[in-house]
């Protein structure tokens, strides 16, 4: 049986679109509507990543229900055991967190403290990209 494919175009495009956000970030750190921009697209990403990573053990698994089952933790530990990221739980749980604080308002302290940290985030869901389209291919 063959493994489906996983529809990597929205986002590939939501990592670009980071990238873009970063570029113009690096060129003027005071600009805070371009850190927001950083920020809103990391969110986007991020949650787009999540929701990837599980379709992707999902389809590539033996028993759906036990990806189902998983929690987020596992899901992770599991997914840099098939070499889809780059680093396991404890990068991804600093990623969760930020995603969390990013939820429950504005705080321009852990604005400035998250972006900072995107380098890292960003190319972690490029190699994420770069893993699964690899996969997809024939």
């Amino acid at each position: 049986m063959q493994q489906e494919n996983l529809n990597l175009d929205i986002f590939e495009k939501a990592v670009y679109s980071l990238k873009d956000a970063l570029n113009e970030y690096a060129k003027d750190k005071e600009n805070v509507y371009v850190r927001d921009s950083c920020i809103k697209r990391f969110e986007y990403c991020y949650d787009l990543s999540t929701k990837i990573i599980k379709r992707f053990l999902s389809i590539s698994s033996e028993n759906i229900d036990d990806i189902k089952s998983m929690d987020f933790q596992n899901i992770i530990r599991l997914a840099y055991t098939k070499k889809i990221l780059k680093n396991s739980w404890d990068k991804w749980w600093a990623y969760r967190d930020n995603r969390n604080k990013t939820s429950h308002g504005y705080d321009e302290h852990n604005a400035i403290n998250i972006v900072d940290e995107l380098e890292l985030f960003y190319s972690e869901i490029v190699f994420l990209l770069q893993v699964l389209k690899n996969k997809n291919e024939p």
